[in-house]
Order: structure tokens, then C-alpha cells, then sequence
């Protein structure tokens, strides 16, 4: 447990379940104070039954610009700073090329893109308050190659990462560390819809266990597992011409 004059405080995007869940926990169980963000008001709720002491909810759709500023009066009333905050809220819509629909960019990008703006808007003055503060935001595997039926998700992860680049030189003289996760295929509610194999997919303990000790080192990119972390560098560094011969292989498997 956190000694109470030790004690952090964290937000953490995207709670109700998956790997934000299990963040949460874990840094509740280590004696953090955490507001936790998310739609599902119920979901929320279970964490603060479990610690009532150290969980604030805080309901909200991070798509709604409306429904973020009141979620941002609630988080200024009860805290004046942020030690870290997670931006981990997302979701994840395949493309069917031959059937070209919006529909799934629109679904993306306003949770994965918009919600992390409109979360950066209100957790930035924040983090600008505490000496040595931290932001996390939740990429993945799919921003270093173009991977099948993934035009959306992977773009949307993409736009992320050259965010939080560019915010890591912009707020350099500000002392905040930037942290980007990229992790592979995590057992979640959100993969357990895939319909394809998951390679080295991992537990989301195990998840949880790699983000948490690579945000206490402060590591500018915290990618697992190792073995899909390998291939897809490799595969990064090939010719251009022998990089699409290996992904059309692989698009043609997953169909």
C-alpha cells in the first residue's frame, strides 16, 4: 500500500473494463487515488463499492464535448492535480473494402481521436500542477504496419502516437513524461469479438503488470509481448516492396 502522504493520483479513461479496468485496480490496490472514467455508470460503481475510499467515478462520453465539461467541473472540484493520466479509452471497427462505409471511421475516430482530445483538454492543466507528472496514451501494435481490415483503428492509433509525439516536444520544458502503450492482442471484451487468430495474444494481468512497470520508468514506448513486438519491427524495416508481399499474405489469411 501507498503511504497516504505517497499517495498519487491518477486518471485513468476508459474504466469500465478491459485493460483500463484492470488499471484501475491495480493502482487502487497499490493505495492510488483514481478517478476513473467511463459510459457505463454501473461499471464504475462496482469500483467504488470495492474502494470507496481512493475511486471517484466520473460517468461521462468522451465523444460529447458537452458531457466532458462536466466531467471536467467534477474532476477540478475534487482534485487541484493530476499525477498521471491514462488515456486509454477506445474501440476497434473493421473496414470491408469492397463495401466502403464511413461507418466504422466515424465510430473510431470519435472515441479513439476525439476522446483523447477532448481528455487531454481537461487533464493538461492538471498534470501541469505536479512536478514530474505523467501522460499515457494507449496505442497499439496496428500503428506500425498496415495491418488487414484495419484502415480506421490503425489510422486513428497512428494519429495518436504523432500526437503524443509532437506533445513530448512541446512540453518538454514542462517536465511532464510522455508515455505511448502498444500493446499486441490483450484478452479483453473488446478482441473477444475478433473472428480471426490472435497471435501471442496475453492475459490482461499480464498487460496491466507491463504498462504499470513501464510508466514507473518512464518509458517513452511500452510495446508486448516481446515476440509480436520482434516480427512486427522486423517486418517494419523490410523494403516497402517485401513489407506488401508479406502483409497481402497475411490479409489473405485473415479473410
Amino acid at each position: 500500500m501507498t503511504p497516504a502522504a505517497a499517495q498519487r493520483t491518477i486518471l485513468i479513461t476508459g474504466a469500465s473494463s478491459g485493460i483500463g479496468r484492470e488499471l484501475a485496480r491495480s493502482y487502487l490496490a497499490a493505495g492510488e487515488r483514481v478517478f476513473a472514467l467511463a459510459r457505463s455508470a454501473e461499471s464504475l460503481a462496482e469500483l467504488v463499492a470495492a474502494y470507496p475510499a481512493s475511486c471517484i467515478a466520473v460517468p461521462v462520453d468522451l465523444t460529447s464535448d458537452t458531457d466532458c465539461l462536466r466531467a471536467a467541473e467534477t474532476i477540478h472540484s475534487q482534485t487541484d492535480y493530476l499525477d498521471i493520466a491514462i488515456l486509454n479509452a477506445g474501440t476497434c471497427e473493421y473496414v470491408d473494402v469492397y463495401n466502403l462505409s464511413m461507418e466504422p471511421f466515424d465510430k473510431v475516430m470519435a472515441i479513439n481521436w476525439r476522446g483523447t482530445l477532448n481528455s487531454l483538454q481537461f487533464c493538461l492543466p492538471l498534470l501541469r500542477k505536479r512536478q514530474g507528472s505523467q501522460l499515457v496514451g494507449v496505442s497499439s501494435m496496428a500503428s506500425i504496419l498496415p495491418m488487414p481490415r484495419s484502415q480506421a483503428y490503425g489510422a486513428s492509433k497512428a494519429a495518436l502516437e504523432y500526437l503524443f509525439n509532437s506533445l513530448r516536444v512541446d512540453l518538454v520544458k514542462e517536465a511532464i513524461d510522455i508515455s505511448i502503450v502498444r500493446p499486441g492482442f490483450v484478452k479483453t471484451p473488446l478482441t473477444a469479438r475478433n473472428d480471426f487468430p490472435m497471435p501471442f495474444a496475453v492475459e490482461s494481468d499480464f498487460a496491466v503488470k507491463k504498462i504499470v512497470q513501464g510508466i514507473a520508468k518512464r518509458k517513452w514506448i511500452i510495446s508486448f509481448p516481446w515476440q509480436l513486438v520482434w516480427i512486427m519491427n522486423f517486418i517494419a524495416y523490410l523494403p516497402l516492396k517485401l513489407q506488401t508481399a508479406l502483409l497481402k499474405k497475411i490479409s489473405r489469411n485473415s479473410g
